[in-house]
């Protein structure tokens, strides 16, 4: 599936993959597709640069998913 049409639309969640079941911040995950739409630009003088692209995208690194992720189940001990 190329997923370039997608990035220029909004419909980014069917990128995402559906394992994650909305544990993602969606304005990360529309961000991280504004970004990765300007790295696919056909002409190169369009794209950003890697320091761009890092910086742009760092600030991603510190969202918190939307809705926490279940943790594991204690395991079972006997008495």
């Amino acid at each position: 599936m190329n997923a370039t049409p997608r990035l220029s639309e909004d419909k980014v969640k069917q990128c995402v993959d559906p394992r994650l079941k909305s544990e993602y911040p969606p304005k990360g995950v529309a961000k991280l597709a504004a970004v990765a739409a300007l790295c696919v630009q056909y002409e190169a003088e369009f794209r950003p640069n890697m320091s761009i692209v890092v910086k742009a995208l760092s600030p991603l690194l510190q969202q918190k998913p939307a809705v926490p992720a279940a943790s594991e189940p204690a395991p079972a001990t006997e008495n």
